[in-house]
């Protein structure tokens, strides 16, 4: 009966030793899984945390290149600006003619900008004729009144025109001109720079006496011939 006993609790300890050391085993197992998982996922979020950081420094250097586009279009923008702002015109032989129409009897002034920005002309320029040292008077009003700061904006390599009728004995006169003076004013009516001398020959008869009077200058011929009372 001992050595029965003996032998059972060997067998017994023997079973207990083997299921003891396959949980151990089983424990070590899973252990050096969960370590494996956890460094992978360690590193998966690493890259993925690098992967963002280098998007986002992509962005903000989109985003530099962007704005430095912005900024030279708006350099651009503001220097087209500059150099289509409206400069005054300036008066010249080359940009001034003069010709005279019948039916109704009228001088016309033609001003021609060649500039390739607009130019602005004040009121109605001040004209002088064979030389005389006073101009003419205003045929739409003398400074003070309407006069006062009108202007026309004149495009670029666009014409503009002031009418002098000579409807009458008076403004008309016998004799033909041989020099025209004309000389641009500012927004007063006065005297502005240096005048032009347009120089007429007796095959290009143009009459106009001392009482003739200037009108506005204008950037529509029919316009000007309506204000000055000589529209055909």
């Amino acid at each position: 009966m001992t050595a029965r006993r003996s032998r059972r609790r060997s067998v017994a300890c023997a079973t207990l030793a083997a299921a003891l050391c396959g949980t151990l085993a089983l424990t070590g197992c899973t252990h050096t899984k969960s370590s494996k998982s956890r460094k992978h996922s360690s590193s998966s979020s690493s890259s993925s945390s690098s992967s963002i950081h280098k998007n986002k420094k992509k962005d903000k250097k989109k985003h530099r290149f962007i704005g430095a586009g912005a900024g030279a279009a708006g350099v651009g923008a503001g220097t087209a600006a500059h150099r289509a702002r409206p400069t005054q015109c300036s008066a010249g032989p080359t940009k001034l003619k003069a010709t005279s129409e019948t039916d109704p009897s009228v001088l016309v002034l033609t001003y021609h900008n060649p500039l390739g920005r607009p130019c602005i002309l004040h009121g109605a320029p001040q004209v002088a004729v064979n030389g005389s040292p006073t101009p003419l008077g205003f045929l739409e009003g003398n400074p003070g009144d309407s006069f006062l700061g009108r202007q026309v904006t004149v495009q670029a390599r666009s014409d503009a025109y002031a009418l002098i009728p000579t409807t009458e004995p008076a403004t008309k006169g016998t004799k033909p001109l041989n020099k025209l003076t004309v000389t641009f004013t500012d927004n007063r009516g006065m005297k502005r720079g240096g005048g032009a001398y347009l120089s007429f020959s007796q095959y290009q008869p143009r009459y106009a006496t001392q009482q003739a009077k200037v009108g506005n200058w204008y950037s529509s011929l029919p316009e000007a011939r309506i204000k000055a009372g000589v529209s055909r």
